[in-house]
């Protein structure tokens, strides 16, 4: 009985740290999807720095199958901005968009 109150205690516990990396991923989201629709490299910059942020915060917080779809989010995101300043602004949009995917799946309930 004490092994099936602590496993149901311990995955409990992990989905509310999903909760709390919510508004992180909204707005990493928000973001990613302005720099993957940007037509210029300063717009996909302005847009994909914020979204970095957030979604680093939440791969720091979530956990379990989101948290591999947040650290891709945030790769793509890292990636995004390489190329945004190397001036290949389809290719950063492209990886933004794929960002956005993967942010939007880390936050699936």
């Amino acid at each position: 009985m004490k092994k099936i109150i602590l496993t149901s205690a311990t995955a409990l516990l992990f989905s509310c740290f999903n909760v709390f990396a919510e508004p992180h991923l909204v707005e990493a989201i928000k973001h990613a999807t302005a720099a993957s629709q940007a037509d210029d490299k300063d717009k996909i910059l302005e847009h994909a720095r914020p979204a970095l942020e957030e979604a680093t915060a939440a791969a720091l917080i979530v956990r379990g199958v989101p948290l591999a779809h947040a650290n891709e989010g945030v790769k793509a995101l890292e990636d995004a901005i390489a190329k945004a300043k190397s001036k290949k602004t389809d290719e950063a949009k492209k990886l933004a968009s794929s960002a956005v995917g993967h942010l939007t799946a880390a936050n699936k309930k």
